[in-house]
């Protein structure tokens, strides 16, 4: 527990034995601590401040206030680790600097197992300062639906957009977890279909998992793509798709329920803009197809449109994607 703070396991448990019982010489801490080196988890505890010498023989000793030693030696550490982010900046210049002479094989590399590829995805998210931009289609490469490094990303203030393949969004769960990104502060938005999934990061990383068609869950390989003209024709691919992409919102939870009809209403013709069927749709809403049927009516109706891309459009002309 105590390790983040650099205590040992020896340290930890001397300095718990006294928080439980104290002052104690070291005799007794030895009888509470079978097979600890106590004279040395002693003095590394006196140097950290955590304990105190009582005067008096034989030397007995006693905790200091835990949440004002422990307080101390974690303002410590934050110190330690903000000056390895100083360093992190400092190398990762000279690292960019050694990429602009890089010949081109090294603009490309290669990651060959599936933890690497797990690991480089989330190493390249956790590592953005700006925004992370994605293209989320499947094969999935883990059966976790929602994404714990972007949540801390946009908890930290990184934007964070992405465009879905609507097939994706017939897998179980699938909207379910886009909805909570949304509603932390993603911006997603839906397309029929594309050409790759892709992840890029802060213009200066790019991660493109290799999919075998074998394979539905395949993930055991990918391509990191470092700052050049492929990272740049990437970049924009995804504005392209993201322009003429369909934006999904949610309603919220604490909204009004007239707000939460309005939402539906957007989210129903987003996901028939997108090219969804009847029960495709009633699976993510929780309707029976009728009712999907129904709604749908209404809203052509009320759009005075004939097809359902014409309902699209006239609902982006009034606003309401």
């Amino acid at each position: 527990m105590l390790d983040a703070v650099g205590l040992s396991d020896e340290q930890q448990a001397v300095y718990l034995a006294l928080l439980e019982s104290s002052p104690a010489t070291a005799a007794q801490l030895r009888d509470r601590v079978p097979g600890a080196r106590v004279r040395p988890a002693i003095a590394a505890l006196e140097t950290a401040g955590l304990i105190s010498r009582l005067t008096g023989q034989p030397a007995r000793y006693q905790p200091a206030p835990p949440d004002m030693a422990l307080e101390v030696l974690v303002r410590a550490r934050e110190q330690e680790l903000q000056q390895v982010r100083l360093e992190t900046a400092r190398l990762a210049q000279r690292f960019r600097a050694g990429r602009d002479s890089a010949r081109p094989e090294e603009v490309v590399e290669v990651v060959t197992t599936r933890d690497a590829t797990l690991q480089r995805w989330e190493q390249l998210q956790r590592g953005a300062r700006r925004e992370v931009r994605s293209f989320d289609r499947p094969p999935y490469a883990t059966g976790v639906l929602v994404n714990e490094a972007e949540r801390d990303g946009l908890a930290a203030g990184v934007t964070f957009r992405a465009v879905y393949a609507r097939k994706g969004l017939d897998m179980p769960g699938r909207l379910a977890a886009m909805q909570q990104l949304v509603q932390a502060g993603e911006q997603a938005r839906v397309t029929a279909d594309l050409p790759v999934k892709m992840f890029l990061a802060d213009d200066s990383i790019g991660l493109i998992p290799l999919e075998r068609p074998d394979r539905a869950d395949s993930a055991d390989s990918a391509l990191v793509i470092h700052s050049s003209s492929l990272l740049d024709t990437l970049s924009a691919l995804f504005e392209a798709i993201w322009a003429t992409a369909v934006p999904i919102r949610f309603s919220d939870d604490e909204q009004a329920a007239a707000q939460e009809d309005d939402d539906q209403r957007r989210m129903l013709l987003g996901l028939l803009a997108v090219g969804l069927t009847d029960e495709a749709i009633g699976r993510q809403l929780g309707w029976h197809p009728r009712t999907v049927q129904r709604h749908v009516r209404r809203l052509m109706s009320e759009l005075g449109a004939q097809t359902r891309f014409q309902a699209g459009l006239q609902a982006a002309r009034h606003g309401w994607l």
